[in-house]
């Protein structure tokens, strides 16, 4: 049985254009979709595609100053790059627009679950996560999963929103907005901050003041693999869910922990995204009637991130797909990158990792995922 789910994708997301050599292409959400497509996924019974609108100013500015707003605005109009911060975000001729469509993608994505248009919701244009009120950061210009959660307490009065960010990097500029706030418990399992941008997300950082505890950071150290990842994500995420019982849940599907991903040391598979869509759309039935707004986020090869995304959204939908990969599809893959495509949707090789290393990554992941527990589970309630 398939679900009611609302796509939101615009051609337009191909303008988000950070520079030829810079390594986010957006030209892997133009695959995804058309590798959706191909698969049948976009005809499933349930599925919509509907029409949306870019954020206004005044919903940008429910996270994001109206000095820094203006300052996109105009730098977007110049015929030129320009540096946004210390490393590879650079505001680019029709920045503002295509970065405001983004958002409204998402807010469109919060809208359509929360008015009972589908019961769950997923934009891969969404996922900027990195953004702060006044800078951008880490290829991200407005936070659109900061001002979804915003939109979602000021405009629905939601009281509990669970923000679940699995990025490879840290989910700082969510947490920076709701630090101390129960209202969204925000939830990320990532690469450490020791060896990975932004140099944050540490056990410690667990919220402040009345939001003490509704922070939650699983740092995870270089050469994780499937079931090291898929054991701690049910130690950590099922228990808090049941503890906090959202409203609604938040996801970010960065999937650059993927091991053909260049930017993270992480060594996932396929099947870690399988079965984590799976288990978090079962959450979401159970405890936030169904309503999961879903957004895209990191990821940079062509060859994993259409695939990771196309097997997300068929698990939310609920919709079996092939694993055979149309040739229509090889053909548009080679002709927009270049490269071998790849023929089979799952992986069909799974990295490999010395006995010496496995073991010492495993006993890292078993004693992070103590130190959480620690922390936060009697902040939460939660009793093993």
């Amino acid at each position: 049985m398939t679900d009611s789910v609302a796509v939101f994708y615009d051609e337009r997301y191909m303008d988000y254009d950070l520079g030829p050599n810079h390594p986010l292409h957006s030209e892997r959400i133009l695959l995804h979709y058309e590798l959706s497509k191909a698969l049948g996924l976009l005809k499933a019974p349930g599925m919509s595609e509907p029409q949306f609108r870019p954020a206004t100013d005044d919903q940008l500015a429910l996270i994001h100053s109206h000095e820094y707003i203006d300052q996109i605005r105009r730098l977007s109009t110049q015929e030129k790059y320009s540096l946004l911060d210390s490393g590879d975000t650079f505001a680019f001729p029709g920045a503002y627009d295509v970065a405001r469509l983004k958002v409204g993608g998402t807010l469109a994505a919060v809208d359509a679950v929360m008015e009972g248009h589908a019961e769950h919701s997923w934009n891969p244009g969404g996922g900027l996560h990195h953004a702060h009120t006044d800078r951008a950061a880490g290829f991200c210009i407005f936070n659109d999963v900061a001002i979804a959660c915003r939109y979602l307490q000021e405009h629905y009065k939601i009281q509990r929103i669970l923000y679940l960010d699995i990025d490879v990097h840290h989910g700082d500029g969510v947490q920076e907005q709701f630090y101390n706030d129960p209202g969204v418990l925000t939830l990320s399992i990532h690469e450490s901050g020791r060896t990975l941008f932004p140099q944050s997300g540490f056990i410690e950082e667990i919220g402040d003041g009345e939001g003490r505890g509704y922070t939650v950071n699983l740092p995870l150290p270089p050469y994780v693999q499937d079931e090291q990842y898929l054991e701690a994500f049910e130690a950590i995420v099922p228990p808090i869910i049941d503890a906090y019982k959202p409203m609604v849940i938040v996801m970010q599907n960065g999937v650059d922990t993927h091991f053909q991903d260049q930017l993270g040391h992480l060594l996932l598979t396929t099947r870690t995204f399988a079965e984590i869509s799976n288990r978090i759309h079962q959450l979401a039935h159970q405890y936030s009637n169904g309503r999961l707004v879903a957004v895209g986020g990191g990821g940079y090869s062509y060859h994993s991130v259409p695939r990771c995304w196309t097997i997300i959204l068929a698990n939310i939908v609920g919709f079996k797909i092939s694993n055979d990969i149309p040739k229509s599809w090889q053909e548009l893959f080679t002709q927009t990158t270049g490269l071998e495509p790849p023929t089979r949707l799952h992986d069909d090789k799974v990295p490999s990792l010395s006995q010496v290393d496995h073991t010492r990554v495993g006993r890292i992941v078993i004693e992070s995922v103590r130190r959480v527990k620690d922390l936060i589970f009697p902040l939460l309630s939660i009793k093993e």
